[in-house]
């Protein structure tokens, strides 16, 4: 950021001085010898006035009929700079411009006067405003023209910078931004490339664990279970089958929990190969519930989404479908409906149960993974894994999950809503 700034403070003040010494010497040597030749027939008539005046002709009828309004002032009350003073004194007049209005100045040496009168007002406008309205235009136009020179490289490093970005949150862990030694957000890319570097390296790290999960975890529950079952046909005491019981509860958990972290595991790898294809929800939903809760479920298909379909990968879909099945069914009291609406061109896969539902409060906060309601007296039923698969999920889809109060059955009710397509 340092050399940002340097460079933008350089090329500012490049660009107003030297724009500025340059317009002078071109002013300099186009206009300092060339003089209106209206300006020099004034400059001629004021020494021809100055000298007889000087002389001391009577010139008092002149001067007060004249339209160039002349007037004489002692010198004395004339102050001027010493090296203008030199010159004025030679006899060379003085032309000044005070506000709108251009005068010419006289020296009367043997009078010790001055004689002043004022040009014309389309002498000053002529003269001057025309030249100076292109002259200020020419330098302030230089100075954007070169501050926008100065931009040109940060904007296309600032683009490719936000099209790195946007390549990397879509997944491509591997873009990188190529160094370049004159670029100005220099370290903010070496910045990008790092944080890039250690991420990729994150999902790696997270592959592996995933894979050594379900090499070193599940092979043990694996001979866990046949021990169990083993165990249950050989003849045994009530107390033995007691703590046989607790033991096959403890290994169903223990196996419940390694599933879910799978599978959120590989849903955090981001690198998920994921193909949209068309998709009839309606037909998708209805097969779903028929292959798995069949007696658990009431379905709910409205007329017009039996024909709209949805862009979705169809295994993460019904991983999205379980989930939230198996959530009201975990914390429902008995019923759960399932529905796919079509409201104003958008469909909506809705699940409403009747349990005691989430709190306003806490909606934002089970979307985040291993999060349980305290206040749920269920709590101890899940791993709070649910909504955070389903939530990724819809993301994956494009989709808006919505977390609300169902009016029919007063407990939670989760919309998903996807963009169709007839």
């Amino acid at each position: 950021m340092q050399r940002l700034t340097l460079s933008l403070l350089l090329v500012v003040l490049t660009a107003v001085v030297g724009l500025g010494w340059g317009i002078d010497r071109w002013y300099s040597a186009q206009f300092a010898d060339v003089e209106d030749p209206e300006l020099s027939a004034y400059k001629n008539l004021g020494r021809e006035l100055a000298q007889l005046i000087d002389t001391g002709v009577q010139t008092n009828q002149w001067l007060t009929a004249s339209h160039l309004q002349p007037q004489l002032t002692a010198y004395s009350d004339f102050p001027l700079p010493d090296d203008v003073k030199k010159q004025f004194e030679t006899g060379e007049p003085l032309l000044l411009e005070t506000g709108d209005q251009l005068t010419l100045h006289f020296y009367l040496n043997n009078q010790q006067q001055v004689l002043s009168f004022a040009l014309p007002d389309e002498l000053h406008q002529e003269n001057n405003n025309a030249l100076r309205w292109l002259l200020t235009l020419l330098f302030y136009g230089g100075v954007i023209a070169m501050v926008l020179i100065w931009l040109y490289p940060l904007l296309r490093r600032l683009a490719l910078l936000r099209k790195s970005a946007q390549a990397f949150g879509a997944g491509d862990l591997q873009v990188r931004i190529a160094a370049d030694k004159h670029s100005y957000i220099q370290t903010i890319e070496q910045d990008f490339n790092r944080m890039a570097q250690r991420i990729e390296q994150l999902v790696a790290d997270n592959k592996l664990l995933s894979r050594g999960l379900s090499h070193d975890l599940r092979t043990p529950l694996a001979r866990l279970r046949f021990g169990l079952d083993v165990l249950e046909e050989a003849e045994l005491t009530l107390e033995q089958q007691q703590n046989l019981a607790h033991l096959n509860r403890d290994l169903v958990a223990m196996e419940s929990l390694v599933e879910a972290l799978l599978n959120y595991a590989r849903l955090e790898q981001a690198t998920i190969s994921f193909t949209a294809q068309p998709i009839l929800l309606a037909q998708f939903v209805t097969q779903l519930c028929e292959d798995f809760y069949r007696a658990q479920v009431e379905l709910f298909i409205a007329v017009s989404a039996q024909s709209a379909y949805t862009r979705g990968e169809p295994e993460y879909l019904a991983m999205l479908v379980h989930n939230l099945v198996q959530n009201a069914l975990r914390y429902g009291r008995g019923r759960v409906q399932l529905s796919v609406l079509l409201v104003d061109g958008l469909l909506q896969l809705q699940v409403a149960d009747n349990g005691s539902g989430i709190p306003p409060a806490e909606r934002e906060k089970v979307l985040k993974p291993f999060y349980r309601s305290e206040g749920s007296h269920h709590q101890g039923r899940g791993h709070g894994l649910g909504l955070a698969i389903v939530e990724r999920i819809a993301q994956w889809h494009g989709a808006e999950l919505s977390l609300t109060e169902s009016a029919e059955l007063g407990g939670l009710n989760v919309s998903v809503i996807f963009a169709g397509e007839q």
